[in-house]
């Protein structure tokens, strides 16, 4: 029997002979960073040449009350009634395109869920809608949501470029403040690098109409099957073949494939405006900081050269770095360097190399290579070291020189072990000046069941060294886990002042969903995230920011409904674990919340209505069980209780009112159990504690102000104030989610 190989030797032979066909400088990247001409790159109108203005734009009238009709009203309801997963009734929308875009864009949306929710929202207010789409990335107004975020920016740049490119600005700009006051605006919705994601999306089409997950953001590897070409396949078969050209060859044609498509896309008008106007707004607040930077070398006093410094903004920690993953996709780099190039009569006393007098034209390739240096050399590097970028200390191996208080939140959460794994010392003694309050730790723009998932991920993974095959590395693992659960706890404090600095939530107590369809407390996974997690995490923080005396405690549901008193003694992990002990089950019974629980309590106490729970927040998936009392006719037009009808009816049967329900959901599901208008009901959706902060501090601030103007003695006019206190209903409550001084710089042009 003759021996062969023809399923090993093809693939090999194909690839080597194809990998002669380039020679690559193992110097030189693959990328290739030249650009065309842009000749709008350097006007200050380029959004003008490449996208003008529309001859007409439609202009939307608000508040202007629609015809109505208690019949027509009620027949538009039926095509809307569902059920829930465990077969309660409910409603498929609350009949509000834009409170539907409000309640249902979260992580949980993808592709034509976005676009239907948001053709809808923009054909009923395009101004709410706009303030929606932010609201979906602000990190401190809003929910936090990036990546969905990025997939509603998506439709706007598909259906609205204009106004998606006019708003870019306000992605970086500080518009959001701090505290009850917020008149200090020092906080932007997103980051920098908000706008590098976005361009390199939109270069690679994952910007809109994606119905899962980035490959550009998350760098999916590929599986290796049994017939992958690998070298621990060809070893198998006693084959030594150098994959070296080979690897090679397929970085160029990547290389050569990423510029192809680069140059296509510019063609594009529209792509070419947003490409041009994130360059303009780096090369633009790069340029405001190195001047920061060249004033402060000149400052007369120390005091002054920090005052100076402390203005630099993040723009450069962010900024593409040559040869990066959004620098490789689009060549942003060569164009902010053109920009900045173009800049230089604004620094007469600074010298630009003059090796660019011989290359007159900025798009060559010499002077390509020479503007992408300088801007790496003269700009990205001075402007990070006065910054103490952390991630350029630890790249460059000098972990003791890190000052861990202006380590931002995400960073400290991931690389905690490895700042103690490099700087025992220095790390211990920090966290130690932490928890004893002399200084702080960044956590504010974390997500409460980032830092619950992986504080309980830690603590469970803490075993005795006893007994355990190799004790110093078990010892090591408790050491470095024990680190862990310290920095998470203290990112928790950080996170828990930051919200209380927006108030207090009087006289409310949350109800926490764990039933089975929320998940398991025992496997965290950041990557897919169960509704537990954020269930539970925003459960706990909601106690801590409560009022006495309502603070302190929670209801956990699922079949029997239980009180969880917190002792504000025990750690957050202690609590978790606390949590847990309670009894789960598989059922969803809202309804035992309020009519086997809440009202039995009211009832039997004789409490009177004005101390009764004024306001009960539901963190849950929002698939309730199916009530006993409820009303489902057999045709459309008979009745249709939801759980809440249920409530309110056993309420007032009993002389009580139903006290206020916020319906929290943190599930995938599309169902809500009222409309629109439906007094006394909030919907809220989203794992972000930000939004808490719709309902925080109310006591202080109980009604708007409306001016009714009245006739005096005289014949004079004067205005009086009065105050007039809005109907809590779902619509009202978005309305003033977004009406936050951060999202009024939004404008609509097209």
């Amino acid at each position: 029997m003759l021996w062969s190989r023809p399923r090993v030797w093809a693939p090999v032979n194909r690839l080597l002979l194809q990998s002669q066909r380039y020679h690559v400088s193992r110097t030189k990247s693959c990328q290739n960073p030249l650009l065309p001409v842009l000749p709008e790159l350097s006007d200050p109108n380029f959004l003008d040449q490449l996208i003008p203005r529309p001859s007409t734009v439609k202009e939307h009238v608000l508040d202007t009350p629609a015809p109505s009709n208690p019949m027509m009203a009620a027949l538009s309801q039926l095509p809307h009634r569902t059920l829930t997963e465990n077969s309660a009734p409910a409603y498929d929308s609350t009949l509000s395109p834009t409170l539907d875009a409000f309640q249902r864009l979260t992580h949980f949306s993808w592709g034509d869920s976005v676009k239907d929710l948001l053709d809808g929202a923009w054909a009923e207010d395009p101004q709410l809608t706009l303030k929606i789409i932010w609201n979906l990335r602000s990190i401190h107004d809003g929910k936090s949501e990036k990546e969905a975020f990025y997939r509603a920016f998506g439709w706007l740049y598909d259906n609205h470029p204009r106004t998606a490119i006019t708003n870019l600005h306000l992605l970086v700009e500080p518009v959001c403040g701090k505290g009850k006051s917020e008149q200090e605006l020092t906080l932007s919705h997103g980051y920098w690098k908000d706008l590098l994601n976005i361009l390199a999306l939109e270069t690679v089409g994952e910007l809109s109409n994606i119905s899962k997950r980035s490959r550009l953001l998350h760098c999916f590897p590929e599986r290796k099957g049994k017939d992958r070409l690998g070298s621990e396949n060809l070893d198998k078969h006693g084959i030594k073949v150098d994959l070296k050209p080979v690897v090679k060859a397929k970085r160029v044609a990547i290389g050569e494939a990423n510029h192809a498509l680069l140059e296509k896309k510019l063609q594009d008008p529209k792509f070419r405006a947003l490409y041009i106007a994130v360059a303009r707004l780096f090369a633009d607040r790069l340029l405001s900081d190195w001047r920061l930077l060249l004033d402060s070398e000149t400052a007369s006093t120390a005091d002054a050269r920090k005052a100076l410094l402390r203005n630099i903004s993040l723009a450069s920690k962010w900024a593409p770095s040559l040869l990066g993953m959004h620098d490789r996709h689009t060549n942003i780099a060569t164009a902010i360097s053109r920009l900045i190039y173009h800049a230089k009569d604004a620094f007469p006393t600074f010298r630009f190399p003059a090796a660019l007098e011989k290359h007159p034209a900025p798009e060559s390739a010499e002077a390509t290579d020479i503007l992408r240096s300088f801007y790496r050399r003269w700009l990205l590097s001075p402007l990070r070291a006065a910054s103490s970028v952390t991630e350029t200390l630890m790249s460059a191996n000098r972990w003791k020189e890190i000052s861990y208080s202006r380590v931002s939140a995400v960073c400290m959460k991931n690389n905690k072990d490895r700042f103690f794994e490099h700087d025992p010392d220095g790390f211990q003694k920090y966290l130690i000046s932490v928890e004893k309050g002399h200084r702080s730790i960044s956590g504010a723009t974390l997500l409460p069941h980032e830092l619950l998932g992986e504080l309980y991920g830690a603590s469970t993974s803490v075993i005795s060294s006893a007994g355990a095959k190799y004790p110093e590395l078990q010892k090591h693992r408790a050491e470095l886990a024990g680190i862990k659960i310290r920095v998470l706890e203290a990112q928790w404090k950080t996170l828990l002042e930051n919200l209380r600095a927006s108030g207090t939530l009087d006289n409310s107590i949350a109800v926490c969903d764990v039933s089975g369809s929320m998940g398991s407390i025992d496997a965290y996974d950041s990557k897919c995230v169960e509704p537990i997690f954020p269930a539970v995490s925003l459960s706990i923080l909601f106690a801590q920011l409560a009022k006495a005396p309502f603070d302190g405690g929670f209801i956990t549901f699922s079949a029997n409904p239980q009180f969880i008193q917190l002792d504000p003694r025990l750690s957050l992990v202690q609590m978790t674990k606390r949590m847990v002990s309670s009894e789960w089950g598989m059922n969803t019974d809202i309804n035992a919340v309020f009519t086997k629980l809440l009202l039995p309590l009211a009832i039997r106490n004789k409490v009177k209505q004005e101390d009764m729970i004024k306001r009960v927040f539901v963190f849950s998936d929002m698939q309730f069980d199916e009530t006993e009392r409820a009303v489902r006719g057999d045709s459309d037009a008979g009745g249709w209780d939801t759980n809440y009808d249920v409530i309110e009816r056993e309420f007032r049967e009993a002389g009580y009112e139903v006290p206020e329900i916020v319906y929290w959901n943190l599930g995938a599901y599309g169902t809500v159990e009222v409309l629109k208008d439906r007094k006394g009901v909030a919907l809220m959706s989203g794992f972000s504690p930000s939004m808490l902060k719709v309902f925080m501090g109310e006591e202080e601030a109980e009604a708007g102000e409306v001016e009714v103007e009245e006739a005096a003695v005289g014949g004079e006019v004067k205005a009086k104030v009065e105050k007039v206190k809005e109907e809590f209903n779902p619509l009202n409550v978005m309305k003033k989610a977004l009406s936050r001084p951060s999202f009024d710089g939004l404008v609509v042009v097209d």
